[in-house]
């Protein structure tokens, strides 16, 4: 009995770690009083290229970082927007945010002779949350205009981790409210 509660979860884990990110939950807010459209220039948020969760090295390092922050000026270009870092209009960013939880499980077996609990060996488990949140910053409003955040698991091989990065990136900015640029264009032809 034992066996199979350990195998069912295991397959619940397994399945919830290999879920695509189009299946994942994401959160977005933007200014809607703000015409996304007409902010032409940005910089990426420099301090945000730095480690800060020193603890989880797996999660947070200088390769990740420098992986989400140039997916994240990939995709600020690709929405019509030019790096400037003289005279930017919005500054892009991201967080990294991982919080670690304890799950406690019990493992009762039964004495065959008085039909009792006999033994309760409790496991406990620490699970990592990991989220990131990609954010834009109006720098003359000094406020945030749009953000978006989606729970991830930065914790892969070099070869995997790319390409995951690049589909979470993508995913957030799939919730930008600026048209791309090309598509902008095409729509002012029509």
């Amino acid at each position: 009995m034992n066996a199979i509660k350990t195998i069912s979860l295991f397959t619940i884990v397994f399945f919830i770690g290999c879920a695509s990110t189009s299946q994942l939950s994401i959160l977005s807010d933007y200014d809607e009083s703000i015409d996304f459209n007409n902010y032409l220039t940005f910089v990426i948020c420099i301090d945000d290229l730095f480690v800060e969760n020193t603890k989880y090295p797996k999660y947070d390092n200088n390769y990740v970082r420098q992986l989400i922050g140039l997916e994240i000026e990939d995709q600020m270009i690709g929405k019509g927007h030019k790096t400037n870092v003289l005279r930017p209009e919005l500054q892009a960013g991201f967080q990294i945010l991982i919080v670690e939880e304890e799950a406690t499980f019990t493992n009762c077996d039964l004495h065959e002779d008085y039909n009792y609990w006999q033994t309760c060996t409790i496991n406990t488990v620490t699970y990592t949350d990991e989220t990131l949140v990609a954010y834009v910053s109006d720098l003359q409003k000094n406020q945030v205009v749009w953000q978006a955040s989606i729970s991830c698991d930065l914790n892969k091989f070099k070869s995997a981790l790319k390409p995951y990065v690049m589909d979470l990136v993508d995913e957030l900015f799939k919730k930008y409210p600026k048209t791309n640029q090309s598509t902008f264009s095409y729509l002012l032809m029509i």
